[in-house]
């Protein structure tokens, strides 16, 4: 597994839920106006850092970029969204790839950001989980807050939920925390257990019989080692699943050439499509 993995009026097929799912059909307000670039200088390079969840939208865009564009270099880590911003406003990267918004002292601060994708995020448990049944948004949200803390009691066999929750440095972790929890705090009953990395392998690993996560859907549609669970009776690639966040881009401004390049392409119908197939 991919490791934490303009504008088109397309969207994704439901054939290829690896890929995100659905493209944006407009981008917000923003100070800059990109275009897809009729030619971009040799040795141009962009940096980018930020959430695990774009993974795989950054290499898909890097190939796409660097094919359309000969000489050009696209430079992707993926450290974490808070990590991504702060090596933005450090002048270490040009893009933060993030899957939040940008708070408000995050914009006073000269961030603007460009939505690339709409994605959702999916409740795993582990294969061997003797759970088959889906859930609710409120009982979703009274599990990760320690109010339901055994599987009975939502119709499953008694046992303890083993909740593993991600750190808070990760956007999807805040995305959770903000669709979920509506912007309350995670609980912290015993069963619940914040991981140390924003790492899904990892996390996916430790489920168990027992355990409960939750991971961007691109991360874990194709994985053969868990399940995921329908939310109000639908799964993750439904148009009215009830997780679903924006995947963006931050960048300082006024935005550099390159930067300006790389955005251009991205939100053209060239680079959707190199984001969702891995082609250009």
């Amino acid at each position: 597994m991919t490791p934490d993995a303009a504008i088109a009026p397309q969207t994704a097929a439901p054939s290829t839920p690896a890929l995100p799912s659905a493209p944006l059909a407009s981008t917000p307000q923003r100070s800059y106006t990109f275009s897809l670039p009729a030619s971009v200088p040799a040795n141009t390079s962009v940096r980018i850092d930020g959430s695990t969840s774009m993974v795989t939208i950054n290499q898909n865009l890097k190939q796409g970029f660097e094919r359309q564009y000969a000489g050009t270099n696209i430079l992707p880590v993926a450290n974490g969204t808070e990590r991504g911003i702060q090596a933005v406003q450090e002048g270490n990267a040009d893009l933060a790839a993030i899957s939040r918004s940008l708070t408000p002292e995050e914009k006073a601060q000269g961030l603007a950001v460009v939505a690339i994708a709409s994605d959702r995020i999916a409740l795993v448990v582990g294969m061997e989980n003797p759970y088959n049944g889906g859930m609710t948004q409120e009982q979703v949200r009274q599990i990760f807050q320690g109010q339901i803390t055994n599987w009975q009691e939502i119709g499953g066999p008694d046992g303890p939920i083993q909740v593993l929750n991600r750190p808070s440095i990760s956007g999807t972790h805040q995305a959770f925390q903000e669709i979920v929890l509506n912007g309350g705090n995670f609980g912290n009953s015993p069963n619940i257990t914040t991981l140390p990395r924003d790492e899904t392998t990892g996390m996916l690993r430790q489920l168990g019989r027992n355990g409960i996560g939750y991971a961007t859907f691109t991360q874990v549609a194709n994985q053969q080692t868990v399940k995921t669970l329908p939310i109000n009776g639908m799964m993750p690639d439904h148009p009215n699943y009830p997780l679903q966040r924006v995947l963006s881009y931050a960048y300082q401004q006024p935005p550099n050439p390159a930067v300006q390049a790389f955005l251009g392409y991205a939100i053209s119908p060239q680079g959707q499509q190199a984001m969702l197939s891995g082609s250009n």
